[in-house]
């Protein structure tokens, strides 16, 4: 009979002790499960990749791209010097290597992006063209550059649905080796 004291004692330290029956602190959401509005327009388009990019949000990041269509034109210095990578760039090589750039940059950090300077903007029956200038920063743990700048054409157009998406990218070197072509190269792998 002492023996059950004892058991029922302890059992009951036991659970008043772990908080067994207590509300837990919800946890802090993810990135990858913000959704963004359906790119309905080209600017829509253009917020939505500030946006996916600065949240590291890889799912949203993809739907910014046209799945078959897609092609990547890199600068003439990082073609000769990414020569294999950039030969078949297509969607998928696109988001291995923001994948790879947003496990490199961690939880602590945030990348950014800024598109400026839009210097040209037109608008044709079925698509758009964007050129404009833009800075990236990717806080990464690699000892490589972090800051990247440059100009860029976008070529944007609607499917079917009426969602637009990037169907051709051309990158152009505006600081010698630091474009965004640099940073794929060097984050495609």
């Amino acid at each position: 009979m002492r023996c059950n004291y004892y058991y029922s004692a302890a059992l009951s330290l036991l659970l008043l002790s772990c908080n067994l029956f207590d509300t837990r602190d919800p946890e802090n959401p993810v990135a990858d499960n913000q959704t963004l509005q359906p790119a309905t327009s080209a600017s829509m388009l253009i917020s939505n990749f500030t946006t996916a990019f600065q949240q590291k949000n890889l799912q949203e990041y993809q739907k910014l791209f046209a799945d078959s269509t897609f092609r990547f034109i890199p600068t003439q210095s990082a073609s000769a010097r990414y020569s294999a990578v950039f030969l078949s760039w297509n969607k998928t090589s696109e988001s291995d290597y923001f994948r790879n750039a947003i496990t490199e940059i961690g939880n602590a950090s945030t990348p950014q992006l800024s598109f400026t300077t839009v210097s040209n903007i037109q608008f044709q029956s079925d698509s758009v063209a964007y050129t404009m200038d833009y800075i990236v920063y990717i806080p990464h743990s690699r000892t490589t550059a972090k800051q990247f700048t440059g100009r860029s054409e976008l070529y944007i157009a609607p499917n079917k649905n009426n969602i637009w998406s990037i169907y051709r990218w051309v990158d152009f070197e505006t600081k010698k080796d630091s474009s965004w072509s640099e940073l794929k190269g060097q984050f495609s792998k």
